[in-house]
């Protein structure tokens, strides 16, 4: 019985040194720690949410082309102030940009997000047909607001129609040039007599 609880305290000790192992591991070979002292170096975790490949710019050079879902780390950068970009892959398009002040030597994070997209509100009364550059997204009742999700950029035509007799109602031309939301609410004018 004394050998079976040897055995037992053995693997158990086995295990425990394991378990430190892996815990102290992680701890040795961090690469980008905050450290007061100076060790260490500054890194920029650039992750991309976009939906698409995107070419990564810092300070305006090429840095590598970025898959979605995907991050990758720009290693050992200055201490200083950058300038990050993401363009649309082999042109000059700019969809998201960011400006990081890396003062300490850690990691720091930037993604690169999706693409922008247009909440359309009806405050009109009726019932609305809602399209955009010609194509027909969703019907909007009074008091209800929806969002046209990924609008490319350009200038992008909204028109909105009464369901009830396909008359326009309002329309608008909204620049989509920054990676941003944007919002049009659509609203009665009453005629003054």
């Amino acid at each position: 019985m004394r050998l079976e609880g040897e055995a037992s305290r053995s693997g158990r000790v086995k295990r425990l040194a394991v378990l430190i192992g892996i815990l102290i591991i992680p701890l040795i070979v961090c690469k980008s720690p905050t450290s007061p002292n100076g060790q260490g170096e500054a890194d920029i975790i650039v992750s991309n949410e976009y939906g698409e490949t995107v070419d990564i710019y810092m300070d305006g050079s090429f840095k590598f082309s970025l898959r979605h879902k995907n991050s990758i780390e720009i290693d050992n950068v200055s201490l200083e102030e950058h300038e990050l970009e993401a363009k649309i892959v082999g042109t000059e398009t700019v969809i998201d940009s960011e400006t990081i002040t890396v003062e300490e030597k850690t990691d720091y994070t930037w993604t690169v997000q999706d693409p922008p997209d247009i909440n359309v509100t009806n405050e009109y009364g009726a019932t609305l047909k809602i399209y955009l550059d010609g194509n027909h997204q969703f019907e909007l009742v009074d008091k209800e607001d929806r969002w046209i999700i990924d609008v490319s950029y350009g200038e992008r035509f909204l028109k909105a129609v009464r369901a009830s007799d396909g008359q326009e109602a309002a329309s608008t031309t909204i620049k989509v040039d920054d990676n941003t939301d944007y919002s049009w609410t659509i609203t009665k004018i009453s005629a003054v007599f």
